[in-house]
């Protein structure tokens, strides 16, 4: 297989590498000065928007398309910079010989586009997908214990973890709330629990009225919410 070439990039991104890749050199100020300016000058850049386009954006479909699996704080994109780049060059050495192909495309110029439309687009999405279904399943633990290694989970709140598993015929949830109080209810397709830390609250889409084992629900179907500064805990039952 032949080397991509600097001149091969070159034409991939529209850039000369070679006069936008200058030596890195840093200010007084420690500040990382690329070419004429500082890295953030080189990122604004308009005749630059190719490299942040083939860099970034598929590690941020990538992330995208697999949070849609998973529970839990998403870092915001500013945070999220160096992951996105870290998981489009992952992603490219997987797919580098579909790389090589694309660029040896050169007429007619729509399968060009085409070409690198599924290989920066659609292919990350489906990377995305199958990491996601990957991290649901939690199939890295399986076999993490299959081979008697302990993993930190990717999901990082019980609150997150519990409602996520939640099947696909519901719950019936039982919870006490500060005052002492009890809210009953079935935890269904049209519940949510948030997941967002600085936001958490939990809605019910049909009460129930609780006496001893005994659940019924009310003559009227009604939904209720709750923010979780009220919760003292939550008790779950199979239905």
């Amino acid at each position: 297989m032949a080397d991509i070439e600097a001149r091969d990039l070159a034409e991939l991104t529209g850039l000369n590498f070679h006069h936008q890749l200058r030596q890195p050199r840093c200010g007084r100020s420690g500040t990382m000065i690329l070419g004429n300016g500082t890295m953030l000058d080189f990122l604004k850049a308009p005749e630059n928007l190719y490299l942040i386009l083939f860099f970034v954006v598929p590690g941020l479909v990538i992330v995208y398309v697999r949070s849609r699996f998973i529970s839990g704080r998403t870092p915001s994109h500013t945070e999220n910079v160096l992951g996105y780049l870290v998981l489009s060059l992952l992603y490219y050495s997987i797919i580098l010989p579909f790389i090589e192909q694309a660029l040896n495309i050169h007429e007619p110029w729509v399968a060009r586009a085409a070409a690198w439309i599924v290989l920066t687009l659609v292919g990350p999405a489906l990377f995305g997908l199958l990491l996601g279904v990957w991290a649901q399943k939690e199939l890295g633990v399986w076999v993490a214990d299959k081979i008697g290694l302990s993993t930190i989970h990717v999901i990082p709140a019980a609150w997150d973890w519990r409602f996520s598993k939640m099947p696909r015929g519901g719950m019936f949830v039982m919870v006490t709330l500060t005052s002492g109080e009890r809210v009953a209810g079935l935890f269904g397709a049209k519940s949510f629990a948030s997941s967002d830390t600085a936001e958490r609250d939990l809605y019910l889409e049909e009460e129930y009225s609780v006496d001893g084992d005994k659940w019924e629900a009310r003559p009227a179907k009604v939904g209720i919410l709750i923010p979780v500064k009220e919760v003292r805990y939550v008790e779950f039952w199979e239905p």
